[in-house]
């Protein structure tokens, strides 16, 4: 979720949660956001039209993303997270971004969680902002990349960066697509997707993963009918202007769930993890779309 190094009202973002986290917005208050709300997971069910998402009736994909294990984000809670979500039988995982928060820790013990998707249905992952390349960074960055991309082969999901795969579920079949990330300049639609040269729609379903929803202007010339993105955290704390404020998104219009745009779907999640160990008014979420 964290703002990119260029950007100037990082820090403030950054106080502001820091602030919270350490009981600067009233001691109650921040009690609660530090140490019930990160950890009480919401499961949210989301119908899916299939008249715009012409997948197998019954298809369930369960959405995770921003695990961000790290100094505030235990591997129990990504466990946790994992239990709840298979525990809705899906057919199909997406996971969009996000896994890490500095360098990756319990490598072997992640992969194993993580391994518990891809041993119950085909996973499918790409990467976010905390996991890419940036392409002038240091050798540290490159590593850490290197690491994600470890860490997700380990645990059998289907890494893509600019690729697209065919995949059968529920007695069909369906197109996954997978971009790279915004911020690190690692997203190229045209190297995946198919340009559109009309009204018409592809012979498949095809599901994108994408972890920042602003790079939903790039996508649109090209044919996917849903797209699943992360990165907002909802804000991470639910307050009407705070949440906006904080999340690190241009279109500040939809911070989280389901919406229709131009006859597509888009779904963001708030995420499993966070940053600086808050969320307020904004639990963590585990999602679970449903093609009706």
């Amino acid at each position: 979720m964290a703002a990119p190094s260029s950007s100037g009202a990082r820090p403030t973002r950054r106080a502001f949660l820091a602030a919270l986290a350490a009981g600067g917005a009233g001691l109650s208050a921040a009690a609660y956001a530090r140490y019930a709300e990160p950890t009480w997971f919401e499961l949210a069910e989301v119908p899916l039209d299939r008249a715009l998402f012409p997948a197998p009736a019954g298809l369930r994909i369960l959405h995770l993303s921003d695990l961000h294990l790290g100094p505030h984000v235990s591997l129990g809670h990504i466990e946790q997270a994992v239990e709840l979500g298979l525990a809705q039988r899906p057919d199909l995982v997406a996971l969009t971004g996000d896994y890490i928060t500095g360098r990756l820790r319990e490598a072997a013990a992640y992969a194993a969680v993580l391994r518990r998707l891809s041993a119950a249905a085909p996973t499918f992952a790409c990467l976010g902002n905390h996991d890419a390349i940036v392409a002038d960074g240091p050798i540290g960055e490159v590593a850490r990349t290197a690491a994600v991309m470890g860490l997700l082969r380990a645990a059998q999901a289907d890494v893509l960066v600019n690729e697209t795969r065919e995949v059968a579920v529920r007695g069909g079949r369906l197109k996954v697509s997978g971009l790279g990330d915004l911020w690190t300049k690692q997203n190229h639609p045209a190297r995946c997707l198919t340009p559109r040269r009309g009204p018409g729609r592809e012979p498949l379903a095809h599901l994108l993963l994408n972890h920042n929803p602003d790079a939903r202007i790039a996508t649109m010339p090209y044919h996917w009918d849903l797209m699943l993105c992360g990165h907002t955290h909802g804000g991470q704390v639910g307050v009407p202007g705070l949440a906006e404020w904080l999340a690190p998104v241009s279109d500040k219009s939809h911070l989280e769930g389901l919406r229709e745009r131009e006859g597509r779907l888009i779904h963001i999640t708030r995420g499993i993890g966070n940053l600086y160990g808050v969320r307020f008014w904004c639990r963590p979420q585990v999602s679970l779309l449903v093609v009706g």
